[in-house]
Order: structure tokens, then sequence, then C-alpha cells
């Protein structure tokens, strides 16, 4: 073989080999980007000074919702409309700090991880419904139940259910 031939040869079997490496390269860019993006987006975010986020919410005893609490004060609040208003003016109020504990301690209702009083009524784990059905405390963050609620951060457009019932 000539040295013409060889390299015509070495040309066509470098080609296919750069055209693999530019996209073995570019599946890698993309997956580092996608990657990135999607885990990003799964951290949970956190109210600043001055944000105004919005989480409604409902108390349901037995299945049935109960009327809306009365407004509370201080920076995460409800104006009596079924809405945790979070609007941290503090930083020692923003942040992680910007709690459903925070919440609950500006309104009437008081939960744990085994009763739930309202209005002067306490609900027990194992207590009965109306149906004569055993019911049991639960938090539900957008249809999904959430044990360390004490410490979850409401996310703005958030759905929450305090619940007693079966």
């Amino acid at each position: 073989m000539s040295t013409r031939q060889q390299r015509r040869a070495h040309v066509r079997s470098a080609r296919p080999q750069s055209y693999r490496t530019w996209i073995i390269g570019g599946v890698v860019v993309v997956a580092t980007v996608v990657g990135l993006f999607w885990y990003l987006g799964s951290q949970p975010l956190y109210p600043k000074v001055g944000d105004h986020w919005h989480a409604p919410f409902s108390v349901v005893i037995c299945g049935e919702r109960t009327p809306p609490l009365p407004p509370g004060p201080g920076d995460i609040h409800s104006h009596g409309d079924d809405v945790i208003h979070i609007h941290p003016a503090r930083p020692e109020r923003a942040g992680r700090n910007a709690t459903l504990a925070s919440f609950l301690a500006t309104t009437s209702l008081k939960i744990t991880e085994t009763s739930l009083e309202i209005r002067g009524k306490t609900y027990s784990n194992g207590d009965k419904c109306p149906d004569g059905r055993a019911g049991r405390v639960a938090v539900r963050v957008n249809g999904r139940e959430r044990r360390d609620f004490a410490s979850y951060v409401p996310q703005d457009g958030d759905k929450l259910e305090f619940r007693f019932g079966p």
C-alpha cells in the first residue's frame, strides 16, 4: 500500500472516531445539564425577608371541613381565610425558620402526631368518629402525609390539610 493510500485509510478510520467523541461528549454535557436542573428543582425553597407566599389549608374532622380559623399575628399567619401567609419581616422568621410550627403557634389549632385540638375540643388517635370508626391525626401536604410536619417549611402554593379521621 502506498503512502497516499495509507493516509486515506487513516483519514477514513479517524472520521468515525471523531464523530463518536463528539456524540459521547454531547451526551455527557446534556446529562449533566439535565441532572443539575433536576437537582436544583428538587431542592426546597425557603422564604426570604420580603417574600409573600401563600399555602391554602383546611382542617377536617371526621370528614367534615371546619370553619376557618380566626386571624393570627406574626410573619407566618392566617387572616381567617384558610390560607397560610408567609411573609417574613425579620431574618429569624425567614428561611428554614418559616415552619408549620411557627404558623401553628399563631393559631388556636394545636396538633401533635397523636392529638388535634381545635375550638376547645381534643381528638386523640383511636377516638371514634360519629360513624363509629376510629380516627387518627394526620397532616397532608399536597395529598401526601408528612410525619415531620412541625419542621416543614410550606412552599408557595402548597395545599395543606390538618385532619382527624379514619
